[in-house]
C-alpha cells in the first residue's frame, strides 16, 4: 500500500474527517487544503473508474479526469490560475456521486520593507521589495514630524537605498507610499 493510501486509513480508521460525511460508509472522501493546492483523499468500496469533476460556482466544469480501476487515490489539484470563488470537487464511482465544496481564495503577499541600521555609523539601509515598475514615495521624519528627507522614486524591480543619517540626534520615521497608495511606516 502506498504512503498516501496509508495516511487515508488512519485517518479514516481514527474518525478523523477533514470533509462532509459520505452516505456510503465503504466509500471514503476528504478533501485537504494548502495554499491554492487542494488534495483530494479517495477509498472506494471496490475497485472501479473514478471520474474527478472540478465545477465553478455556476456549475460548469473547469476541470476533469478519469482514474481507471481504482479502489484508492491521492491527487492534489492546484487552483492558482483559477479565480476566486467556491467550487465543488466531485467524484463518480459505482457507488455513486460524492460532492465537496471548497472556498479558494488567492492570499496576496504583502510588500513589507525593511530598514537596516549599519552599527556605530548613523547610517541606515532602506529595502523595499517590488515586482515590475512603480513608483515610490519615500518621506523621512524626526520626532517633531518635521520632514529630514523626501524623494520620488521611479523603480523597476526591488529597491534598496543607504540614509545617512548620523548628524539627527532624535528619533526618526521612513513613510513609504508605493503607486497603488499604500503607505508603510518604520520608526527608529
Amino acid at each position: 500500500m502506498n504512503k498516501p493510501l496509508s495516511l487515508l486509513t488512519i485517518l479514516l480508521i481514527s474518525g478523523i474527517t477533514f470533509a462532509h460525511a459520505i452516505d456510503n460508509p465503504n466509500t471514503k472522501m476528504v478533501v485537504l487544503k494548502n495554499g491554492s493546492t487542494f488534495r483530494l483523499l479517495y477509498k472506494g468500496a471496490e475497485q472501479s473508474d473514478v471520474k474527478v469533476l472540478i465545477l465553478n460556482d455556476e456549475n460548469q466544469i473547469v476541470f476533469a479526469e478519469k482514474i481507471k480501476n481504482t479502489d484508492g487515490f491521492a491527487r492534489p489539484y492546484n487552483f492558482s490560475n483559477l479565480p476566486e470563488g467556491h467550487y465543488s470537487i466531485q467524484i463518480k464511482d459505482n457507488a455513486g456521486v460524492r460532492t465537496e465544496t471548497v472556498n479558494h481564495h488567492i492570499i496576496k503577499a504583502e510588500k513589507t520593507m525593511h530598514l537596516l541600521r549599519l552599527d556605530g555609523t548613523g547610517k541606515y539601509v532602506l529595502s523595499v521589495p517590488s515586482q515590475g515598475k512603480q513608483d515610490l514615495s519615500i518621506m523621512i521624519f524626526n520626532d517633531l514630524n518635521e520632514v529630514l528627507y523626501q524623494s520620488e522614486e521611479k523603480i523597476t524591480g526591488d529597491f534598496a537605498r543607504m540614509y545617512n543619517l548620523r548628524d539627527e540626534t532624535r528619533n526618526f520615521r521612513f513613510v513609504v507610499t508605493d503607486g497603488t497608495g499604500l503607505t508603510k511606516s518604520i520608526t527608529k
